[in-house]
């Protein structure tokens, strides 16, 4: 048994490590000249690969620099790189007759293109890249700055200036959080009062209507003066590289037909991890991919219509709590029940339950930083480093 594995982040090292396991040939292409590919604004805790710990720190939110360094050491003393194809762009991925796969893969450095057969496909290409801005009226005539937070790297560069932040999940709680370390004024624009900050230098405001000059005026009526913009209003989803005979479709971020957020239903040895987002990454890596390997391997068996059932039950329920498309794919604070259903269904092995509940918290708390002091699978401590 041969898995194509496409990207090679923290998923795709993660990938590689379980079909080493389960004795399943794999390797993984990657189109940049280096293995990498996550930021990081949660505790470490949550960033951890299975039973591999970080280096003992005081500190309790790492760098970038710091998991760049964790995913190498873990690729060295897995011995992952022999499974990996780096400046190799996967190009195109079809279902063939036979129940295999056919991938085409270009070489960066080259250009030559080369075609391989596999009985599986993981995609582990993660979905970062493509950010999403949402319209918003005289955006064009804005006279300040504007960015997306997939460009967002210092917070001294708004010293002294008015930021708007647009978006209240974590890279907004966060962005507006450290700007306002540095900026004359930090608003933070959401949708929902339970995303509001409670950071005290930073100002809740609604949803922005209109840009005018250097003013942004709100669905309330009130308006402010601002020189930038951040928006941290997530990405959009993108597999360009995927046939349409792969029948997989998205709408708006829904991408369907998914088993469990994962299995391609009408192809079920294609697998698409972490389209799932509001999760704590690497044990959403571990189970998800342990759960495909289960399925391709012939652990547990599920039929295409047991698959569809369990689909339009979960699109039912979404329906009910007026969940768009755009959030059809958000676990949140339902983290630990998802890792749960997964677990049981394919009977593998269970991510502690402790993480789960480290992550609800957290979603609660994200606001103060909240650090952790796990003691054993079920029980933590928890503490705040911002108070």
């Amino acid at each position: 048994m041969n898995v194509a594995i496409i990207g090679a982040g923290p998923a795709g090292l993660a990938a590689i490590r379980h079909c080493l396991e389960e004795d399943v040939k794999c390797v993984a292409y990657e189109q940049e000249g280096f293995i990498g590919g996550l930021r990081t604004n949660l505790p470490k805790e949550l960033m951890e690969f299975e039973n591999y710990p970080y280096k003992p720190s005081e500190e309790h939110y790492i760098t970038q620099q710091e998991v760049l360094d964790y995913l190498h050491q873990f690729a060295k003393d897995f011995n992952l790189f022999p499974h990996i194809k780096l400046n190799h762009q996967v190009i195109w991925v079809e279902p063939l007759y036979n129940g295999k796969w056919s991938v085409k893969v270009r070489n960066t450095q080259t250009d030559e293109v080369t075609e391989k057969i596999f009985d599986g496909v993981l995609l582990c290409n993660g979905h970062y890249t493509d950010p999403f801005t949402p319209f918003i009226p005289g955006t064009d005539r804005f006279k300040g700055n504007i960015i997306h937070s997939q460009r967002y790297r210092r917070s001294d560069v708004y010293k002294g200036k008015r930021v708007l932040v647009i978006g209240g999940s974590f890279s907004g709680i966060d962005i507006s959080r450290l700007v306002a370390l540095e900026a004359e004024k930090v608003y933070l624009s959401v949708n929902d009062e339970k995303k509001k900050s409670k950071e005290k230098n930073v100002i809740n405001k609604p949803v922005v209507e209109r840009f005018e000059d250097h003013r942004a005026i709100f669905v309330d009526g009130t308006e402010v003066e601002i020189d930038d913009v951040i928006f941290c209003t997530g990405y959009n989803y993108n597999f360009p590289f995927l046939s349409e005979k792969c029948q997989l479709t998205i709408d708006d971020n829904w991408v369907k037909p998914l088993y469990k957020h994962l299995i391609n239903i009408e192809y079920p040895s294609m697998a698409i991890i972490n389209v799932t987002f509001i999760v704590c990454p690497f044990p959403l890596f571990s189970i998800q991919i342990r759960f495909y390997l289960a399925l391709l391997k012939g652990h547990f068996k599920v039929s295409k219509e047991e698959m569809y059932d369990d689909y339009n039950q979960d699109i039912i329920k979404r329906i009910e709590k007026k969940v768009p498309n755009r959030r059809a794919h958000y676990i949140g604070d339902q983290q630990l029940e998802y890792f749960e259903d997964l677990a049981v269904v394919a009977n593998i092995r269970r991510i502690p339950r402790v993480l789960g509940k480290i992550f609800k918290f957290f979603l609660v708390h994200i606001d103060k930083k909240p650090a952790f002091k796990i003691l054993n699978d079920e029980e933590y401590e928890p503490f705040f480093c911002v108070t």
